[in-house]
């Protein structure tokens, strides 16, 4: 999760990309919300390549909340990729234009990176202009059937690890079997490195990993498939009582070592509860902010919207923004300790 030079010139070329295609706030005083935003485009920035569950989100998402802003401004996504979304949020909070014509969506793992003071982080969760979430989304991990071990159990004290794609620390990807693997002693590997989830998809087919672990809406909508055909089988989910799509699944916590290792396994559950989340820089002004906040909310309930959600198999479950405020606040309040704890099993 470092932020190297490189990146920091990327994000800055695509800051004033961004402030140039939306147009800095200028001279706008007394302009009514429809007359700011008409004629405008609103750049939705997105901490991940394309292809992956947050991509394919904010494209969806995208598509349709144009017609819910005051002035049907024209909607666009730019990927901005690094650090499972380190990047993008940094960017969103210091260089993006503060005029509401820019949206972060980056991934709701990073609270635990500012938990545990990940390096690179420049940014405080609490401080956003939170929109809202997409989904209650746990965690959980898929495996495909021929792997040496496919059921949890058989992978407790494993000699032989069985390997699982990331992307890097600060996403799920990475950090869920990293915390399960101590909190449990099942033998997963984290292998970190590829670029998107779908990279990670395309590892998994070539063999060279063995799964991958991420929110189970993502997996319904990019994996479903191999669910369908027996290519590949959930084996593991997080949270502290069974989904209703996965009831037969083991939860991690039934494995859990002692209290410690449970609280870590909470912890690691705590972003699934406001996942996908869309947010404003500090310092928008609050009627573009609400304007915003409202046409998310209408875009959940679009029925174009749900059609092609249901298509593409997403069920959303968003929060408000004070839910995901609240989740931020008990997550950032955990005692030193545990944070320490939290951020020795995430080196690698």
């Amino acid at each position: 999760m470092r932020a190297v030079p490189l990146r920091g010139l990327i994000a800055l070329g695509l800051a004033l990309s961004l402030s140039a295609c939306t147009g800095a706030q200028r001279g706008d005083a007394g302009q009514s919300l429809e007359q700011f935003y008409q004629g405008r485009t609103v750049s939705v920035v997105v901490g991940s390549g394309a292809g992956g569950g947050f991509d394919t989100t904010a494209r969806l998402v995208a598509r349709h909340i144009g017609r819910h802003i005051p002035g049907a401004p024209t909607v666009i996504v730019v990927n901005m990729p690094g650090g499972g979304g380190l990047v993008a949020a940094n960017h969103v909070f210091s260089a993006a234009p503060k005029d509401g014509t820019v949206i972060g969506l980056f991934h709701e793992a990073q609270m635990m990176s500012q938990l545990t003071g990940g390096e690179g982080v420049a940014f405080d969760l609490r401080q956003f202009n939170w929109l809202g979430s997409s989904y209650d989304d746990p965690n959980v991990c898929i495996v495909r059937t021929d792997a040496p071990a496919t059921t949890f159990a058989e992978m407790i004290g494993r000699g032989m690890p069985i390997a699982v794609g990331a992307t890097g620390p600060g996403s799920n990807t990475y950090d869920a079997p990293r915390v399960l693997a101590a909190a449990t002693g099942a033998a997963l590997r984290t292998v970190p490195g590829y670029r998107t989830t779908n990279d990670v998809r395309v590892g998994i087919e070539r063999g060279e990993i063995h799964g991958v672990c991420f929110g189970w809406e993502s997996v319904k909508s990019a994996a479903g498939q191999w669910l369908a055909d027996g290519y590949a089988k959930v084996f593991v989910q997080n949270g502290t009582a069974r989904h209703p799509d996965l009831a037969d699944v083991p939860l991690a916590m039934e494995f859990a070592k002692d209290e410690a290792s449970r609280t870590l396994l909470r912890l690691v559950d705590a972003p699934g509860a406001m996942a996908k989340p869309f947010a404003l820089p500090p310092g928008v002004d609050p009627a573009r902010v609400e304007a915003l906040r409202a046409a998310l909310a209408a875009t959940y309930g679009d029925p174009a919207f749900l059609d092609e959600a249901r298509a593409m198999q997403l069920e959303f479950q968003p929060k408000a923004p004070a839910e995901i405020q609240q989740i931020l606040h008990d997550v950032l309040a955990t005692p030193a300790e545990v944070a320490a704890t939290y951020r020795e099993i995430l080196q690698p």
